[in-house]
């Protein structure tokens, strides 16, 4: 049975943190190939400043030429806030053969009970979750809650915290800075290209 690991996320921008933690879960968990998907819209985030093309067209950038790294306009084509179950359900229908894991910071997971259909999403997918700054690796009680079998479709993968925010890279872009550090060249050349992030961005320490 194929493995299909899903990242999903705004990527405002994408930025090696994402791409580090893509290839530490692939290996770890013998997936078959891991999904990108921008989501046009999070229901609990602040509109991204780019465009969800421009978004799209960054993550392409950033995974071209790695085997098993895809990116899906799955959520960005799609109109309104992009619910992850909705997603899913597509996912699940596209790909019946498959088993579903959906990756997830462990500060995204202390906010799934906030989710549209939560614990329809962990009878859907398993989940892996990593570890980021300043949140526990810790399945919250309130998340095990969700599901009965919560304990066995939640995975803690422990890794070294990634610590790049994208909020900082548009500071960064911002105030004219370098950001070649955080971002693969082929971002960096398209950020500078559609000078994106110029005229704003504040960080916000902890965001991804």
């Amino acid at each position: 049975m194929a493995r299909l690991g899903i990242y999903g996320g705004t990527f405002d921008p994408v930025h090696c943190g994402h791409l580090a933690v893509a290839h530490r879960v692939r290996e770890a968990f013998d997936l078959s190939r891991i999904l990108f998907i921008p989501a046009r819209q999070s229901p609990l985030r602040a509109p991204p400043l780019a465009s969800a093309r421009d978004r799209l067209a960054m993550v392409r950038r950033a995974i071209d030429g790695t085997p098993g790294f895809e990116v899906s306009p799955i959520d960005s084509e799609r109109p309104g806030p992009s619910y992850m179950i909705d997603t899913l359900r597509v996912l699940a229908s596209e790909h019946p053969a498959a088993e579903l894991f959906l990756i997830l910071g462990a500060d995204a997971l202390g906010e799934l009970p906030a989710w549209r259909q939560a614990g329809r999403i962990l009878t859907t997918t398993q989940i892996i979750t990593v570890p980021r700054p300043g949140h526990s690796s810790t399945i919250p009680q309130e998340v095990l809650a969700l599901h009965p079998n919560a304990d066995r479709r939640i995975h803690v993968h422990q890794m070294p915290p990634v610590d790049i925010a994208a909020s900082r890279i548009r500071a960064a872009c911002a105030r004219g800075r370098p950001i070649d550090a955080w971002v693969p060249p082929a971002v960096a050349t398209y950020i500078a290209a559609r000078q994106l992030y110029a005229d704003g961005g504040t960080e916000q320490p902890g965001a991804i």
